[in-house]
């Protein structure tokens, strides 16, 4: 019966030290880096945010997004995820313009998935940057052109396409897809070494911020 009891501890103790072991693999300056300066986030109690920065025109975060809706099924409680088009250089405005037009109007969830798949699919590049072509997109999706003009020109997307470009310049990202969490941590596939491993990161970094505010 002892030695029963033994082996159940020693087997307890070996699973506890891998755990340890698996999250000091993830190292500052390795797979992930620190903000110098924090960045806003959304306050949400109990919750720590992951935010993905994007553009439409990426195909590695086209390729990405059904990695991301399959971990959002079965995300930690304690997050409080949220999308981030970035801006990286002129023609990605557009794409953050649409974004939050999409927003605005309540057609997100049909937008989104519609931009992407115009163009990484559909051979579309035209919607990643012409008005245009993304106005007869949100006409598809059931949005009048007048309707999308006045929204995409209107004061409440213009001033949200300006935050874009701060949030992406002082996030210190280099390129997307990329993720910062709780405003001081930035990751990416890249340095994690894979997608699978990104999210692990990313884990183990809100697990990480949570254990801090205790």
């Amino acid at each position: 019966m002892r030695r029963g009891w033994i082996t159940a501890v020693a087997l307890v103790a070996g699973l506890m030290s891998s755990v340890v072991l698996a999250a000091e693999d993830f190292m500052e300056g390795v797979e992930y880096t620190r903000i110098s300066k924090p960045l806003r986030t959304v306050d949400e109690p109990g919750k720590v945010e992951v935010r993905e920065y994007f553009w439409y025109g990426c195909p590695h975060c086209f390729r990405m997004e059904p990695d991301v809706h399959h971990w959002l099924e079965g995300k930690p409680k304690n997050v409080n995820f949220q999308m981030q088009p970035a801006i990286l250089g002129a023609n990605w405005a557009q794409g953050a313009q649409a974004f939050y037009t999409a927003a605005l109007l309540g057609v997100l969830d049909k937008v989104h998935p519609a931009l992407f798949n115009g163009i990484h699919l559909e051979g579309n590049r035209n919607l990643a940057s012409d008005e245009m072509a993304i106005e007869g997109l949100f006409e598809k999706q059931g949005v009048a052109p007048e309707t999308f003009r006045k929204t995409w020109n209107s004061f409440g997307v213009q001033s949200r396409v300006k935050q874009a470009y701060r949030m992406t310049r002082q996030s210190g990202i280099q390129g997307v897809p990329a993720v910062v969490v709780a405003g001081k941590y930035l990751t990416d596939a890249g340095s994690a070494g894979s997608i699978k491993k990104l999210f692990q990161v990313i884990e183990y970094l809100v697990a990480k911020e949570m254990a801090a505010a205790k």
